[in-house]
């Protein structure tokens, strides 16, 4: 029993191993009857060097400033306002009367001039009349002194009468004389006077707090029954002509590229539109601390800008025909860009040089010519010289970048 059982393991065991060793020649057999297949390039999007307009753009952020400012106010200490015809965005012209002063004081000085110079003409007068007497009475001295020297020669009279004659046409003179110097101080002190009258009035007319030109009020710091001074600053402040400007500020580095007269789109908050702007005046120094200079840009008078607003803007530094490829498309070696240019399904990096940047694309300005296509993605999975399958966008619909 116990032989026949050992020798049935045995068959079983070598029936195993016979089937064992001929499985590696049925695997040979299958695999030499089944075809070999080739793997196919990479599959790499592609996008074709083409020729479009290319704008360049610099990005600046501010304020709206007014590009000129006017303040209206008085020089008069302790005058109340009494009425006010003007408010933070009226329109006023120029001469138009934005606040009243009280005058009464003023009033009252005035009609005291007026009546110490109605007094002085009184005097002037009154100095006149002696003036014209002393003067008859020079003649009649004169006379006197001619018939005194007369009679003296005859030896018909004294020579104290002579004497005396002398005497009376001297003083008639001196009379006259002072007289005409009083006309002269009474005179004067009337020109005074009339100063004094026409400064008072110039204070009467600065109770009439004025516009000094056309423009939009921005500001009023004043109300109805204030006591206004020359130190609490001016009444009204208002932007000359209605015209606004953005002032932003720009970056050291980037100050030559721009000039006077450069166009630029401004975005105001609230408006959905952009508003056509240009470059009015570039500040001449920069700021120490910050290294930022200021940048003036023109409004249209129309524009809805708001003074102390923020708003940006975008100043155009360049507008020009290239030939041009995706910024993603370049890649650099070092300071070196290059493109990934596809001849005949191989990958050649070209070396390439650049010129101006716009909205996602980069002008090739020498290196790669239009027409041909480059890798959209510079550097994604393929190396110089590798074999790829071009994929374009016009084919796949694929959005590029």
């Amino acid at each position: 029993m116990v032989r026949n059982k050992s020798f049935s393991a045995f068959a079983f065991i070598l029936a195993a191993a016979t089937a064992l060793a001929g499985l590696p020649s049925q695997g040979m057999a299958a695999s030499e009857a089944a075809p070999v297949h080739t793997q196919a390039p990479p599959a790499i999007r592609v996008i074709t060097a083409e020729r479009k307009e290319l704008v360049e753009t610099l990005s600046v952020n501010g304020t709206i400033v007014a590009r000129n400012e006017a303040a209206a106010g008085t020089d008069l200490n302790g005058m109340i306002v009494t009425a006010l015809n003007a408010d933070i965005g009226d329109t006023v012209k120029k001469g138009d009367v934005l606040a009243v002063l009280d005058r009464s004081m003023l009033d009252t000085q005035l009609a005291q001039m007026q009546a110490t110079r109605a007094q002085g003409e009184a005097s002037v007068a009154q100095m006149e009349a002696q003036i014209a007497d002393a003067r008859i009475g020079v003649k009649q001295a004169d006379e006197a002194l001619q018939r005194a020297d007369a009679l003296k020669k005859k030896a018909v009279g004294t020579q104290a009468e002579l004497d005396n004659a002398e005497n009376a046409a001297a003083s008639a003179r001196a009379k006259t004389e002072s007289a005409v110097k009083a006309l002269g101080a009474t005179t004067a002190q009337l020109a005074v006077i009339d100063a004094q009258i026409k400064g008072i009035e110039v204070q009467i007319a600065k109770t009439e707090v004025r516009a000094p030109a056309d423009g939009l009020v921005l500001a009023r710091a004043a109300t109805v029954g204030d006591v206004v001074s020359p130190s609490s600053g001016p009444l009204f402040r208002m932007a000359i002509d209605a015209e606004f400007e953005l002032e932003a500020s720009v970056a050291e580095t980037a100050l030559p590229r721009l000039a006077v007269g450069m166009k630029a789109q401004i975005s105001l908050p609230g408006v959905e539109s952009t508003i056509a702007g240009t470059i009015r005046r570039i500040a001449p120094e920069v700021d120490m601390k910050s290294r930022l200079g200021l940048v003036r840009l023109a409004l249209p008078k129309d524009a809805p800008a708001r003074a102390g607003s923020f708003a940006r803007g975008q100043i155009e530094l360049v507008r020009r025909d290239g030939i041009s490829v995706p910024i993603s498309a370049v890649l650099y070696q070092g300071e070196t860009p290059l493109l990934q240019v596809v001849r005949d399904g191989r990958v050649a990096t070209t070396p390439v040089k650049l010129g101006t940047r716009a909205a996602g694309s980069v002008e090739i300005v020498s290196g790669v010519g239009e027409g041909e296509e480059v890798v959209a993605r510079a550097g994604t999975f393929v190396a110089d010289g590798d074999m790829v399958t071009p994929v374009r966008a016009d084919t796949t619909g694929a959005i590029m970048p």
